[in-house]
């Protein structure tokens, strides 16, 4: 078995590889070579009176990489001034997200992977399969709300499907934007400019991408021009606004168990995402409901790969892409192609598959 830290998993994986195993992934799904588990979260209060802790995971299985993924995460979070969700683990700066492959022929333990670099990853590149299928061939314009490492693989990944001439990038903090798109413009070679509002962001671009961590939209639909592509994070960016005005949604599949599902236990909080929570009832008051209710479900990439759907009909549409759900999919594609790279230049940390084997059976 091996540890592939994401320094090992930046060694063997760009966005076109990223880019590529997906494809390849969602080709599985559509033939019913493939499965996915929606996200669940747990969340147990800390002991603290602004915070909670919250666990997740989700898992998939993908026929041509040959492996099941399960992707487990360990955060304790809080939502200051309820504007947007903080998170770490052990102490600010740090996190615990990890990936562990195994074999789908014999049950093998293949790899426990860190997450982070597999993780923006591989939304970059779902987000550029989504472009590549809904934007307009022309479209050169990205409006870009976001500085973080989620926005950088949007940004990435859009300009691996479309030839960009012009980015203009928004985030609260003008350091962060104005730092975000010097970096782009030096590795990316891309005309990334910084500007002072989202509608400056968004006004006149052939794509708007909004890959923030706001509990709440975080752009006015009226901005938007006809023919215009938008893809999001999560669903909390989107608004009734946003949806009524967009012509043709598709989604990447389920994200988690649907809200309102009969199932004992089970509540949709702080963005939407099926959980169980324990505590008492003070504490679990600490969770906000969502930020966004929306919780539309809308025709997959699937259904434009099986041909039920067509992905733009119209040079004037404006078109949505939800870029959440198959996530545990997504884990085992790309892990998969990451796992095949690594072993095939041995890289990563070994250590004895015994320790996950047991001679008692469960």
């Amino acid at each position: 078995m091996r540890l592939l830290t994401n320094a090992d998993v930046a060694a063997v994986l760009d966005m076109s590889g990223a880019i590529a195993a997906l494809r390849t992934g969602y080709a599985d799904l559509a033939c019913g070579d493939a499965a996915y588990v929606p996200r669940i979260d747990l969340y147990a209060p800390t002991g603290r009176d602004d915070d909670y802790y919250q666990w997740g995971s989700m898992s998939g299985a993908s026929r041509s990489y040959g492996v099941v993924a399960v992707r487990l995460k360990s955060d304790v979070v809080s939502w200051p001034g309820g504007r947007t969700q903080e998170k770490y683990c052990i102490r600010p700066g740090t996190y615990s997200g990890i990936v562990l492959l195994y074999a789908i022929t014999d049950g093998e333990p293949l790899a426990l992977l860190q997450d982070g670099y597999l993780q923006h990853m591989r939304v970059g590149a779902a987000a550029a399969i989504g472009a590549d299928l809904m934007a307009r061939p022309e479209a050169e314009t990205l409006g870009l709300l976001g500085s973080g490492g989620m926005a950088r693989t949007y940004l990435e990944g859009i300009a691996q499907v479309r030839t960009l001439r012009s980015v203009l990038v928004h985030s609260p903090t003008r350091a962060n934007r104005e730092r975000f798109a010097a970096t782009a413009r030096e590795d990316l070679g891309l005309d990334v400019r910084a500007v002072d509002s989202p509608e400056e962001a968004v006004r006149g671009a052939g794509i708007v991408a909004t890959a923030t961590d706001s509990m709440s939209p975080t752009f006015d639909p009226e901005w938007l021009s006809p023919g215009t592509h938008v893809t999001c994070v999560t669903r909390r960016e989107l608004s009734p606004g946003l949806l009524a005005r967009a012509d043709r949604v598709l989604q990447l599949g389920v994200n988690t168990v649907p809200s309102g599902t009969p199932v004992p236990g089970m509540q949709w909080a702080a963005g939407g995402i099926a959980a169980y929570v324990s505590g008492q009832p003070h504490e679990r008051a600490r969770i906000p409901a969502s930020g966004s209710r929306e919780t539309g479900v809308f025709p997959t990439l699937t259904d434009v790969h099986r041909g039920r759907m067509q992905a733009r009909a119209g040079a004037d549409e404006v078109t949505l892409f939800v870029t959440t759900g198959t996530q545990g999919l997504q884990f085992a594609a790309v892990g998969g192609h990451v796992w095949r790279q690594a072993r095939d230049r041995d890289l990563g940390t070994p250590f004895p598959t015994e320790w996950f084997l047991q001679d008692i059976r469960d």
